[in-house]
């Protein structure tokens, strides 16, 4: 169902002049402001409607100018790259180019896919503890993602906004944070440092594994195959809950830019793997990916997307995460 959503907050990167897809509709053209990447001293320039861009409320986009001020992606080192190796070229983030509009929108307030069970249900032993106003230790596992790569201060790391979340839902009880995501690790490194997370006593982790394990091999298979991270996902899930008692939750991985050589075609498989766990585990699964896809659908590109164009979300990818996890919050 639409509803109306005032001054929505995106991301855009603009590619010459070609229109871009606003991830909802704008009520009016009017009113709207669109500011540049920030300077290391944090100002951003403010662009001029009608001169830098111009803004088609009715189909929903928005597009530069020739002349505009505003950064074009065509000058980025991936630009006309049909498949492209992150070492090959120089690096430069999709932050120097991405925009933040800002505007009155009309948004669906409908979350794409299955609906899920309430926080009382999916995660009883928080949820009693919260309620009582007791302490919480919340253990996040995973990868770089997950370790809060990419999000311009670690507040905005997906982590970081579930944990106040939670906080602000029940402002009685103290929940604490123990970050043991690990940069570049797969499935079979969490399982051998499972114990990091187990003599934390946690009441609640959330495991988010899999963007590294679907990386391509130059054989054109994964980094890990799927039927073993599928059991590395489980045997995390079961350590955990069988040593610690703790309630867990499955996360699933965004998507690599598929033009990158290291993303590979069957990505989307290692999410429903986590979700396969989840199913016959019955413990909790925020699905990012899906979340993600309903983004890509809607109009965002990989570059408004992913910070480094590879495999990290931006800010505003980090949301989409903490979106996935804050579901089960209402």
């Amino acid at each position: 169902m639409l509803q109306p959503h005032l001054a929505y907050s995106e991301p855009v990167v603009f590619v010459g002049t070609e229109p871009q897809r606003l991830r909802h509709r704008p009520s009016s053209a009017e009113g709207i402001v669109l500011t540049g990447p920030k300077t290391p001293e944090g100002i951003a320039a403010v662009y001029r409607p009608g001169i830098d861009f111009v803004v088609d409320a009715a189909a929903g986009t928005v597009r530069r100018t020739e002349d505009s001020a505003i950064p074009d992606w065509r000058e980025h080192p991936h630009y006309g790259l049909d498949r492209f190796d992150h070492a090959q070229v120089p690096y430069r983030p999709n932050g120097d180019f991405a925009c933040t509009i800002r505007y009155d929108a009309w948004v669906d307030d409908a979350a794409p896919g299955p609906s899920v069970p309430p926080m009382q249900e999916s995660l009883p032993s928080v949820y009693r503890k919260l309620a009582d106003g007791e302490a919480v230790t919340y253990v996040v596992y995973g990868d770089s993602i997950s370790a809060g790569y990419e999000a311009s201060v670690p507040a905005l790391s997906y982590a970081e906004r579930f944990a106040a979340s939670l906080r602000d839902r029940f402002p009685g009880a103290a929940v604490v944070l123990h970050n043991k995501a690990l940069p570049g690790e797969g499935s079979y490194g969490g399982v051998k440092r499972i114990d990091e997370v187990i003599a934390l006593a946690p009441d609640l982790v959330t495991i988010a594994y899999g963007m590294n394990d679907q990386n391509r091999n130059p054989d054109g298979g994964n980094a890990t195959a799927l039927d073993a991270f599928e059991r590395n996902i489980a045997a995390m899930t079961r350590g955990i809950r069988e040593k610690t008692g703790a309630d867990v939750m499955l996360v699933t991985p965004c998507l690599p830019n598929p033009r990158w050589t290291y993303a590979s075609e069957n990505a989307p498989a290692f999410a429903e793997a986590i979700r396969q766990v989840g199913s016959s585990m019955g413990v909790p699964v925020a699905d990012a990916q899906r979340l993600w896809l309903a983004e890509l659908a809607a109009g965002k590109s990989h570059e408004s997307l992913l910070f480094n164009n590879l495999n990290h979300p931006n800010d505003y990818g980090h949301g989409v995460y903490a979106a996935a996890l804050e579901q089960y919050l209402r």
